[in-house]
């Protein structure tokens, strides 16, 4: 080896972390700079730190894929393969949405990589603890994370919303980890007991969201998912635009997800039998017009039921 030169093979990042649509690697730290490789999936939104939260220096190259900027003053802003972008402290967070399978290549003052990784290791810590205790919801939390951010995308709804909805949808179940356990898996209906205690996990969810910073915009969706738009629904019986535009984004995904899926309790319902069924129910249970756009997102078509 020729001194002072490393060579690095594919596996030799200094520390990683991967969670299903995005992967990060720290490819190699010298003095004041950071080398980052990412690769996020298609339909994912991220954004960059404002100068109140980290003023460091960040310099993107693409390798491969395309993403799209959100420019409050010029509409939309495409970056290819072959073009990079950087800053050194922005006054507010910009936003992007990855239009193809990305992969970034990323030169950065620290700590760029360990904000990131951070932010992702605390979310996946959450919604492990969900999963470990309920059987159900493995599967069911990606899915509706997907989904919610394409209804919020069909809504035109802006960058921090849809962040907002990607976290909110994918943890919108973390409070059940303070549910007893023999409520959460019963295959019988909840005596009256069990339900109260059940109808307060988004309460849960919602306090231990509200730790972090970057989850509190996630917080206050996890709290309304299971209101109603008639303010029927818990746990505070919100109405109509009283409940916050994610929450009726994830509420409608969410009975979707349930109704077309496998349980304990129920046969998996046909697509279009679950489409009716969110249409009988708009203007009551559900907003809508998050309905009409849910459906545009899956199409109004025959389809068979999931059962994963």
């Amino acid at each position: 080896m020729i001194d002072g030169l490393t060579i690095g093979h594919r596996e030799d990042a200094e520390d990683s972390i991967a969670k299903r649509s995005t992967t990060l690697e720290l490819l190699a730290t010298s003095g004041s700079l950071e080398v980052t490789r990412q690769s996020i999936e298609a339909g994912k939104h991220f954004y960059l730190f404002a100068s109140d939260e980290w003023s460091g220096f960040e310099f993107m190259y693409i390798l491969a894929g395309k993403l799209t900027l959100e420019d409050p003053g010029k509409g939309e802003i495409s970056i290819d393969a072959g073009e990079f972008f950087y800053h050194n402290g922005l006054p507010d967070k910009a936003f992007f949405r990855v239009e193809t399978d990305v992969e970034i290549l990323i030169v950065s003052t620290p700590p760029s990589f360990h904000l990131i990784r951070d932010d992702m290791q605390e979310m996946m810590s959450l919604a492990r603890s969900v999963e470990e205790k309920d059987q159900l919801t493995e599967g069911h939390c990606t899915r509706l994370e997907r989904l919610a951010v394409s209804t919020g995308e069909k809504l035109g709804l802006p960058g921090q919303k849809l962040i907002d909805i990607s976290f909110g949808a994918y943890l919108h179940d973390v409070g059940k980890v303070k549910v007893p356990i023999e409520i959460l898996n019963k295959e019988s209906s909840l005596s009256e007991k069990e339900w109260i205690e059940m109808q307060k996990h988004p309460d849960y969810g919602a306090e231990m969201l509200r730790e972090k910073e970057f989850l509190k915009g996630a917080a206050e969706i996890v709290r309304g998912h299971h209101e109603r738009y008639d303010g029927n629904g818990y746990p505070q019986g919100l109405k109509g635009e009283e409940i916050p535009i994610g929450a009726r984004v994830v509420s409608v995904v969410d009975a979707y997800d349930a109704i077309t899926s496998v349980r304990p309790y129920q046969k998996a319902q046909a697509k279009r039998d679950a489409i009716a069924e969110l249409r009988k129910s708009a203007g009551t249970q559900f907003d809508p017009r998050v309905v009409e756009a849910f459906i545009v997102v899956i199409g109004d078509d025959d389809g068979e039921a999931h059962a994963e």
